[in-house]
Order: C-alpha cells, then structure tokens, then sequence
C-alpha cells in the first residue's frame, strides 16, 4: 500500500512540472514580449489614443463656445507680437493700403488677458463680422465702413467712436507706439457686453471636421508661400509633419511669435482667391467677397484645388471640384484672402 502511495506521489509530481513548464511557455511572451498575440482593434484604439495625445488641437471642437468676437488686428512690423491670434477658432487676413494686410480673429473661446493691436474697419471686415455672427471690436475705419456701420444695425465696439463704457473697455501701452498700441481683453469686452444689454445672439457657424484617422486627399507639400505686395506682410507657412501643423514664418525666415513667445501654428491654411478694385486714388481697396473663386486648402501637409461660394448674408464655403463641402481637421483655421494675380508658391 504504501508503495502504491509513492507512485501516485510521483506521478502526481512529473505532471505539475508538465503543467508549469506548459504554463510558463504560454505566458511567457506577455512578460517578455515576445511574439505576443496581436489585437488590431485594441492596438488601433491605443495608436489612436496616442495620436491624440500628440496633435496640439485634440479636442478644440469640443470647447465651450460664446458669441464670437470679431477683432481687427494689426499687422504692420510695429505692432508684433500681437496677442489673441492663437487662440482664435478662425484669423482670416485682408490685403489693405499699401500692400499691408491686416488680420480679423474670430473669438469665441478662452479668456485672453490681452488681445491687439486693434485697428480700423473696412466695409469687407464689417460683411465678416456679420458672417459669423460676431461683434465687431475695432478703432474707427473707412469712410465707408464708417457709413455703413451708422446705417446697418449691427453689434460693434468702436473705441474712437463709442460711448464711454466702450471707450473705456480699451487701453494704449506704453512701450508701443500710436496707432500700434491699442489693446483689450476678452474679460473686459464681456463685461461691457452684458452692461450694455447686448444679446448673445447665435453661435458662429462651423466648418465641417475630419477626424485625425481620416484619409486626407491631396498633392503633398512641405510650405506654403504667399506675397503679398508689401515685403513685411510676405508670409510662409511650414508643415511640421511630427505635429501635423503648419508653422507661421515672416519675412527673413522668421518665426511668427505671439506677444507670450510662442510661435503660431494651426491646423488649416487655406488662400481665398478674390477679384478687386481701387475704390480712391488712396490705394482703400473694394474686396470683392461674394460670388465664387478660386481656392486652395491646406490640410495636414497636403492641398486640393477648390472653389470658395458666398451668397449676401450667408457663410463662406469651400468646395472641392466635384462640389462637396471640403471638411477640415480640428483646431484653427487661418484664411488668407489675396487679390487676383498674387504670387502663391506650394
């Protein structure tokens, strides 16, 4: 009997080093990593996750959104760095007197502490501000623009022209020259507008979005140059393929900084192509916006070909050639509008 005893003892032994030898041979690539099995959905959602991580503007869509600023900045050399551009959901810049082009910022997310140089209006910036639903801040303007904003009913900040409590939602810094000095905040000009009663109105609207695992369409390009008329508003625009953004440079190659030193980056660039006309011996231009033209759009260091279309009163699109809305990746968009016969290298 006991012998019988010692046989299934052992026998019993010889099968638990069996099991543990098979054991360890199944378990082994999780510790080691070796020829671990592969979970394609699993390893997509991570690269996801991790692509995410990477991209500046994950999650832009997603902020809580007011009623959209429409601030005119300057953009002559004394005036850099400004403040606001690099937060605002769209910058479109405008070609103006002199070959200068100045920049519009539609704001309607984050607190800014600081947002300018602010600047004049022209009748195309006030037919903007209307398009996204937005509050025109400005300092005077065209005589036009004057004209027209005496005319039309619609809701402006005008530090030269308006009543004391806008007058005073402005301030002049002391280490710029006038008229490159002219700031504000996004806090103060809220205040003010809740003081004075104004309606939030409606959101502005939106472009739609493509998301960061989406195939994006497109000749490849590495930089985007545009020259404008005047050698200090010459502009290029840099793919970083890393971040998938494009990177503002100036004249000379140099970084386009904001008033905190950080360089402006966003996720879209697109070049409105537009038809104009001189409307004094002054050099003011007329942009002529509405209608249709040619465009190009610049998403994640690639450009299709396209067509812009804006009837009076409505939103600008941007279509493709066979007419389909040309969706754009989250996070800012800067539209730079040049006149007919402009000089664009990509």
């Amino acid at each position: 009997m006991k012998k019988k005893y010692i046989l299934w003892g052992m026998l019993v032994f010889i099968l638990s080093i069996l099991l543990g030898s098979f054991t360890l041979f199944a378990v082994r690539p999780y510790f080691m990593g070796e020829n671990a099995p592969y979970n394609k959905e699993k390893n997509d959602d991570q690269a996801i996750e991790q692509e995410e991580k990477s991209y500046p503007f994950a999650g832009w869509k997603d902020k809580n959104r007011q009623r959209a600023l429409a601030v005119v900045i300057d953009n002559a050399e004394k005036a850099r760095p400004q403040a606001g551009l690099e937060r605002a959901d769209v910058v479109i810049e405008f070609p103006v007197e002199g070959g200068l082009t100045r920049f519009v910022a539609i704001i309607s997310t984050d607190d800014m502490d600081l947002i300018g140089p602010i600047r004049s209006a022209r009748p195309y910036i006030i037919d903007l501000a209307k398009e996204y639903k937005g509050i025109l801040i400005h300092a005077g303007g065209s005589e036009e623009a004057l004209n027209i904003l005496e005319k039309e009913n619609l809701d402006h900040f005008d530090e030269i022209n308006g009543g004391i409590q806008v007058v005073s939602s402005f301030w002049r810094i002391p280490d710029r020259d006038k008229p490159h000095n002219l700031f504000t905040s996004s806090d103060v000009l809220r205040h003010t507008i809740n003081n004075l009663n104004i309606k939030p109105s409606s959101l502005s609207p939106q472009r739609p979005v493509l998301s960061l695992d989406e195939k994006i369409k497109g000749e490849q390009v590495e930089n985007i140059n545009i020259f404008y008329t005047h050698k200090s508003s010459a502009v290029r625009f840099s793919f970083d393929e890393e971040q998938r953004v494009f990177l503002r440079y100036l004249e000379d190659n140099k970084p386009h900084l904001t008033y905190l030193g950080e360089q402006l980056m966003m996720a879209n660039v697109i070049v409105q192509i537009v038809p104009y006309r001189f409307t004094d011996g002054d050099g003011h231009l007329q942009l002529i916006m509405h209608g249709e033209g040619d465009a190009l759009v610049f998403r994640d260091g690639k450009v299709i070909q396209g067509k812009w279309q804006k009837k009076p009163g409505e939103f600008t699109q941007f279509i493709d050639k066979q007419g389909q809305l040309i969706s754009l990746l989250e996070g800012p968009t800067w539209i730079s509008v040049v006149t007919r016969g402009t000089r664009i290298d990509y």
